[in-house]
């Protein structure tokens, strides 16, 4: 059984201010009252529970958002590693493209999952102007895709 402390551990924990918590308790019990005082002990578990579930659901939801953030990503440092925008050993250059030529002109982490969407679109032309280019000989992703040093000076 669930106590007043706890439900007004909850109401903190989940950053309820006191004027919602009145007005939570006051829909709560179909406006018995506004204070944890008067509650039941019945009433103190259910409303315990539901901030609870409310509490688990939207932090699924964040979780749900961040893996698929971060399987995003993935496929954009993927793409940058196979035309050469990304040395895992340098961060710097990879980093100077998404602050100067990506398309929000922002680093990675900041991007949004919707605008995630957009910045694959453009690694994936990206990526096809490189295979482009890979098959001209001299041209830098040539040297590139086949693993030779870069000898054209221009």
């Amino acid at each position: 059984m669930a106590t007043q402390a706890k439900l007004m551990t909850l109401f903190t924990k989940y950053g309820i201010d006191e004027k919602q918590r009145h007005e939570l308790i006051y829909a709560w019990t179909s406006g018995r009252t506004e204070s944890t005082k008067d509650l039941h002990g019945l009433e103190i578990d259910d409303l315990c529970e539901k901030l609870e579930a409310d509490f688990r659901y939207r932090t699924n939801i964040d979780a749900y958002t961040e893996l698929e953030k971060k399987s995003k990503r993935s496929i954009v440092l993927t793409i940058a590693q196979r035309t050469a925008i990304h040395d895992p050993a340098n961060w710097k250059k990879f980093n100077d493209f998404m602050l100067n030529s990506s398309i929000h002109k922002k680093r990675l982490n900041d991007y949004e999952l919707n605008e995630l969407d957009e910045l694959i679109k453009q690694f994936r032309g990206l990526e096809r102007n490189y295979n482009k280019s890979s098959n001209k000989a001299g041209t830098k992703a040539y040297f590139h895709s086949k693993g030779l040093p870069n000898v054209n000076p221009n």
